[in-house]
This record gives structure tokens, C-alpha cells and sequence, in this order.
């Protein structure tokens, strides 16, 4: 199964992200988890909170730093596609746009 998002697509079985037909970025376990439940709530925003419930189970201060640089390497790998974007929802939480 695969997801289209922006000018790039994301392959699911494979954790893998073509940009603009590049070669594919391999995502680790967690950047897959997280960037899959950030694409299941595209447009939308989701919180702090419920991103880390369902990939850390856990919602501590050390689980939140852990999920910042996630977000942080998320955007790394995204910013070759300037048509995608993590917006920060301040005191909210997070939403990926195309």
C-alpha cells in the first residue's frame, strides 16, 4: 500500500519515501510510525498527547523530547519536498499539509 503526498509518495510495507522520483529514503520503525499516523490525519490537527499514546504509549516529558527529534527528522527528510510541510500547532500539537 502506498500514499501519495505532495509531489512525493510513501510506500508502507517498504517504510520507504520517493520525492520527486529520487532515489527512496528508508524511515526507521519510529519515523514510519509516526509519519503513518501524521499521514491517517493529514489536514488535521493531531496533539501532542495522542501522538504519543500511540507510538511511544506514553506521554512523559523523556517521550515528548524523543517525539520532538523525530518531528525534527521528519522534516529533514520532507524539506526536498517543499510541497509538504509539519506545521507546529503551538500547545496543541502537530499537522501535515500538501
Amino acid at each position: 500500500m502506498s500514499f501519495q503526498i505532495g509531489q512525493s509518495t510513501y510506500v508502507i510495507e517498504q517504510r520507504t519515501l520517493f520525492i520527486k522520483d529520487k532515489e527512496g529514503i528508508k524511515l526507521t520503525p519510529r519515523e514510519a510510525a509516526l509519519f503513518e499516523f501524521l499521514l491517517e490525519h493529514k489536514n488535521d490537527i493531531v496533539t501532542r498527547e495522542a501522538v504519543l499514546q500511540k507510538i511511544w504509549s506514553q506521554t512523559d516529558y523523556f517521550a515528548g523530547r524523543s517525539m520532538d527529534v523525530y518531528i525534527n527528522r521528519l522534516r529533514n527528510h520532507l524539506k526536498q519536498d517543499a510541497s509538504i510541510t509539519i506545521h507546529s500547532i503551538r500547545s496543541l500539537g502537530y499537522r501535515l499539509e500538501d
